[in-house]
């Protein structure tokens, strides 16, 4: 196609094969001229079969337009895909969070069953919701129950019963534990100084008591007048003299005359109950009776 293109244009090949095709073949064997004619039949010739050969050239299979294959394209392997991931973090909420997030959440379903109580929908929502917590609390309970009878030691009414019939023995044990506190403390040489004011009505009516109370238990008392009066219910009175500085009174201590020490026992009214409660607070260093 190459040699044809630069011999005869395309348009002027055509027209002269179309020329060529309707020619006398006459004209190709005339004799006159004989060097002209064989020149111009050489000249057709060549450009007839320079024109099949171009036309063919490119798909022609022969010996002389044999095409090497081409080497095939080493094609890149494909780049494997990177994964999606995605990460979800799961946040464990701590027992404490959950009955908070529980308690918000019951509440407001309370709360909706209220406000719409004409929805039977929302209201049967909470009674199901409170028949959960319900149903927690019994399960709770029972097992509580459990572990008190796997482990007795954790009960609380094993040593302190509360059932009556063994409330009035559990009430003495404590009381006589109680007294021998008193009993104790005063074999350790251990008083009682009454700290009052003659003219206060709550510390005239507490004198007669807290008498009686070193009476019944045997220790030794000391009343001890702030403002000079002295109450004719207790059987020693002794003025201050600012020998004690206690900031309320009526005031109970406790005193040594031995080793000089003070323990104050109580502040204002109190049982002789109490008192002894707090005998046996001050012997046993306050420790934890539970």
């Amino acid at each position: 196609m190459k040699i044809l293109n630069t011999l005869l244009p395309r348009a002027a090949a055509v027209r002269f094969f179309r020329w060529s095709s309707h020619a006398p073949l006459a004209w190709l064997s005339t004799k006159k001229g004989d060097a002209v004619v064989n020149k111009r039949s050489a000249l057709v010739l060549l450009l007839l079969t320079t024109f099949c050969l171009g036309a063919n050239a490119t798909d022609a299979q022969g010996w002389r337009w044999y095409n090497d294959p081409a080497a095939p394209k080493k094609q890149a392997p494909p780049k494997a895909a990177t994964p999606s991931v995605t990460l979800t973090r799961t946040q464990t909420l701590t027992p404490t969070e959950q009955m908070d997030w529980f308690h918000g959440y019951y509440q407001d379903t309370l709360n909706d069953a209220a406000i719409n109580s004409e929805d039977s929908k929302k209201v049967e929502k909470a009674m199901l919701l409170n028949q959960y917590v319900s149903n927690k609390s019994s399960e709770f309970g029972m097992t509580f129950k459990k572990v008190l009878l796997d482990n007795p030691e954790l009960s609380y009414t094993k040593d302190r019963p509360t059932e009556q019939a063994a409330r009035s023995t559990y009430l003495s044990l404590e009381r006589s534990k109680k007294m021998r506190a008193v009993r104790s403390l005063a074999e350790a040489g251990w008083g009682l100084f009454f700290v009052y004011k003659g003219r206060e009505e709550m510390d005239i009516a507490l004198a007669p008591s807290v008498q009686q109370f070193a009476t019944e238990h045997g220790i030794e008392l000391l009343g001890v007048t702030l403002d000079g009066v002295t109450l004719p219910t207790l059987v020693q009175n002794r003025q201050n003299e600012q020998h004690i500085n206690v900031p309320f009174s009526p005031a109970l201590v406790l005193v040594n005359p031995g080793t000089g020490e003070m323990k104050p026992l109580a502040y204002g009214f109190i049982s002789q109950e109490d008192l002894l409660g707090r005998f046996l607070n001050v012997a046993t260093d306050f420790a934890p009776d539970f």
